[in-house]
């Protein structure tokens, strides 16, 4: 048994019906080389073992803190854990996910040398079913922001406006708690995707905040029924939902003109793929809270699409122009092929035939 200190960090893990994956989780948890840890265990009405598993692992280490109680969703979860906490820092990890064994040791030392807001670690992408090579790589998200070119030591955000564009990650940092416990989570509209509107709101109002570049999390992304992996029903629209609302905490916090460039390459990288993904019976939504979501770059002549590939720069002014979704999705793949024609025709040097084609191509276009 090891003996309960006054925690120097706090981690809320919120569990629901992932027996599978949990023991792996607490396992990386309890390991940590900084031992000065307060684990806290909640269990959301999980209808498998997951309850079972963490009363057995509460019993053998002292430093662990169960709940257990009625299903009321994951931002009821963290938002609990963080009104629970005691330590000095809060950190959050996803029950099917696990950690290097020296992360929070790593992340407290760094935020306690420079007195930060948040202190956030780089993550690895997991999926299995990808190629040996692919599995366990350093993400950089699809606009190419990659945390290893942050700024060395504290920073504002907003003096790296690029982390807004990042990816939410919300469990690859520790949180001062004097400064988490004034934000928590957003009760929204959504039982899914809470990140993104968590994500904005502690970026907009922290002072300082530091990266520390090494992986920690193993970030698991392997399909699996019931996450937003394998989902395409209406469960998909919480994220624009859910991205309308962290624009509001946005344009609230009066940081909207330092941060708009990298939220708004965030939100349609984001939101593009589940757009795709979900049910036709839902794009039509879904199409219309993406228009909301990009209608004050209709007229912003300031806005220079800093973060954006040129694909993506064609996609929102694809968004902007037309109404119906699929007008949209066909112009949209067309303008994907034309690109894919437009390597072959450079790297073969065809040009005859790849030109006839292009031209059909723009005649549907003009069509659509």
């Amino acid at each position: 048994m090891k003996s309960k200190n006054t925690p120097l960090v706090s981690i809320i893990v919120p569990i629901y019906n992932v027996e599978k994956y949990l023991p792996e989780c607490i396992d990386s948890i309890i390991n940590q080389t900084l031992e000065n840890i307060e684990i806290i265990l909640i269990d959301d009405g999980s209808p498998d073992n997951s309850g079972k598993i963490i009363d057995k692992y509460a019993k053998g280490d002292s430093r662990i803190r169960t709940v257990h109680r009625e299903n009321k969703g994951y931002t009821a979860s963290v938002n609990e854990g963080i009104e629970l906490a005691k330590g000095k820092y809060i950190g959050i990890i996803e029950s099917d996910d696990w950690i290097e064994p020296d992360m929070y040791e790593k992340l407290y030392n760094d935020a306690s040398k420079y007195k930060t807001d948040i202190t956030k670690g780089l993550f690895y992408f997991y999926n299995p079913t990808l190629p040996q090579n692919e599995q366990n790589k350093v993400y950089k998200n699809p606009s190419g922001i990659d945390l290893r070119y942050a700024p060395d030591g504290p920073f504002e955000p907003k003096n790296w406006p690029q982390i807004m564009g990042f990816h939410a990650s919300i469990w690859s940092s520790i949180y001062e708690a004097k400064f988490i416990k004034k934000i928590k989570l957003h009760d929204t509209a959504g039982a899914s995707y809470q990140d993104f509107p968590f994500m904005v709101d502690v970026l907009t109002r922290a002072q300082k905040i530091s990266v520390v570049k090494k992986p920690f999390v193993h970030w698991r992304n392997e399909p699996k029924q019931g996450n937003s992996t394998s989902a395409k029903g209406k469960k998909l629209l919480y994220m624009p939902e859910n991205t309308l609302e962290g624009l509001r905490i946005l344009k609230a916090s009066k940081k909207y003109d330092y941060f708009k460039e990298a939220f708004y390459a965030h939100a349609l990288w984001t939101n593009i793929g589940f757009f795709y993904k979900i049910s036709s019976n839902f794009k039509d939504e879904y199409y219309k809270k993406l228009k909301l979501i990009f209608k004050d770059l209709q007229n912003d002549k300031s806005f220079k699409y800093t973060f954006f590939r040129p694909e993506d720069k064609i996609s929102i002014k694809t968004i902007l122009k037309y109404d119906g979704w699929k007008t949209f999705y066909f112009s949209h793949i067309l303008g994907g092929v034309r690109r894919r024609i437009r390597r072959i025709k450079n790297i073969f040097y065809i040009p005859k035939r790849i030109s006839r084609l292009e031209e059909k191509i723009s005649d549907l276009e003009t069509k659509v």
